[in-house]
């Protein structure tokens, strides 16, 4: 970095500037401390730490570029979608009801047969209309979930978050090329990393209280927290030790405002949480 790019990157933000005043007063302390000869290695492995870091961010947001590419074709392909942090609600010709969670694109495909929902990324909500010669199929990559009338929710695989369904009414038929199960109200079934669905019991309303622009947790790890959070906001939250992954959280965020959420678990967790540009966001223990 030369002179001008320095004198840029100062002008940039206050905090830059105040950084390197900080950084100058502790370099003035440092002059007359003697280092240990031992030291010497432990500072060239903590630099390698350092540029392993900055690699990792560096990773990050280029992953978080390209899942912004992705997500710009598949709103391009699609019929109706959402943009990070929206929700949105159709109403299709029958009467159905469709909720877009964040992020989300779907292409609705009518016939006199059937009614089929093709889900390209992210989460919706479907409250079907009654047609029981006229099944009503959400396709979610390997998942595919039907139901002649009734309220469920389907997501759509994404990073290490594999393919659910969610049923809040009726039953639902979820199939895979390996398997296929009956659900009931309260079920949620999700698809394995070796293509099986298993199937569990959930408070379906707590997972999709995003509908009413909510997020509720109960006594869960930091990590899942954040996960949540870092899909209703552009760029990346990453979590840097375990201590702070395993902190348990219960309460309710506003989808609306995720830095208030963030700021609002730094005030109740021993954890930090430094915003890098608004593209970045570490959380650490304190």
């Amino acid at each position: 970095m030369d002179r001008h790019d320095f004198a840029a990157w100062l002008a940039l933000n206050p905090a830059h500037a105040a950084a390197y005043e900080e950084l100058n007063r502790l370099w003035a302390d440092l002059r007359e401390v003697q280092i240990p000869p031992d030291r010497l290695e432990k500072l060239r492995r903590s630099r390698r730490s350092v540029s392993v870091g900055i690699a990792t961010l560096a990773v990050a947001v280029t992953m978080a570029f390209g899942a912004h590419r992705v997500g710009v074709l598949d709103r391009w392909q699609s019929d109706y979608y959402t943009m990070v942090g929206e929700v949105r609600t159709i109403r299709l010709e029958d009467g159905s009801r469709i909720v877009l969670n964040t992020d989300t694109a779907v292409v609705v495909r009518y016939s006199s047969e059937e009614r089929r929902i093709e889900l390209l990324r992210g989460e919706a909500f479907f409250d079907v209309a009654k047609a029981p010669y006229r099944p009503f199929v959400v396709n979610g990559g390997a998942l595919s979930a039907t139901a002649i009338g009734t309220q469920y929710a389907v997501r759509m695989a994404s990073g290490d978050m594999l393919g659910s369904t969610q049923v809040a009414e009726g039953q639902v038929e979820v199939s895979t090329s390996k398997n296929r199960v009956r659900l009931e109200a309260g079920d949620m079934a999700r698809l394995t990393q070796h293509g099986q669905i298993k199937v569990s019991r959930e408070d379906v309303g707590r997972h999709t209280a995003w509908r009413d622009g909510k997020l509720v947790f109960s006594e869960r790890p930091l990590s899942e927290v954040l996960e949540a959070l870092e899909r209703y906001r552009n760029g990346r939250i990453l979590i840097l030790d375990a201590a702070a992954a395993r902190q348990s959280v219960s309460g309710i965020f506003d989808l609306a405002d995720t830095d208030g959420a963030l700021d609002a678990l730094a005030a109740s967790l021993p954890v930090s949480v430094t915003r890098i540009t608004g593209m970045m966001v570490l959380v650490r223990s304190r």
